[in-house]
């Protein structure tokens, strides 16, 4: 891709293939108006294989690289996503963009949450013409209370004071 790859882009990539997936980690901190930093965008993708494969294809057509020595196609994979996450620990499939390799996307090898159940219940966030799917704000903070870092424990209080303001959204 020439032109320098942002979310926006990346989103309205996979909006238009319509792959299902859900917006989690700091970067849904961020779309739910907490400021921080972030090093990466976390998602969550439907890991039923038709979603994963347009997953892949849109990953292929702008560039993305895996960060470990495999080929996009294995995120596919059933059987690939248990091996590794029985033999490496896997929590993450992490691709990247080799123009900015700062521009780091992980990927869940394992649905966190019953996807579906979830889906329904996603909150929509507009920026500009691009529709972004968040994990609703109380997965997010069960997703974030799981992992327990000292960001993550900053994010639960200030997720919890937005959920409290917008009425248990």
């Amino acid at each position: 891709m020439s032109e320098k790859l942002n979310f926006f882009k990346l989103f309205s990539a996979l909006n238009n293939k319509k792959v299902r997936y859900l917006v989690a980690g700091g970067v849904a901190v961020n779309l739910y108006g907490i400021e921080r930093a972030t090093g990466d965008i976390d998602i969550v993708v439907h890991l039923e294989r038709h979603n994963l494969e347009k997953f892949v294809e849109v990953m292929k057509e702008l560039g993305f690289k895996p960060k470990i020595p495999v080929l996009l196609e294995d995120l596919s994979s059933k059987q690939m996503r248990e091996k590794w996450v029985r033999e490496k620990g896997m929590k993450v499939f992490s691709v990247y963009d080799p123009q900015n390799p700062y521009f780091l996307l992980d990927v869940f090898v394992e649905e966190p949450f019953d996807f579906d159940k979830v889906y329904e219940e996603r909150k929509i966030i507009k920026a500009g013409s691009v529709r972004i799917p968040l994990v609703p704000i109380k997965r997010l903070i069960e997703m974030k209370k799981k992992v327990a870092r000292p960001q993550d424990i900053a994010d639960v209080y200030y997720l919890r004071k937005i959920e409290k303001e917008w009425g248990n959204e």
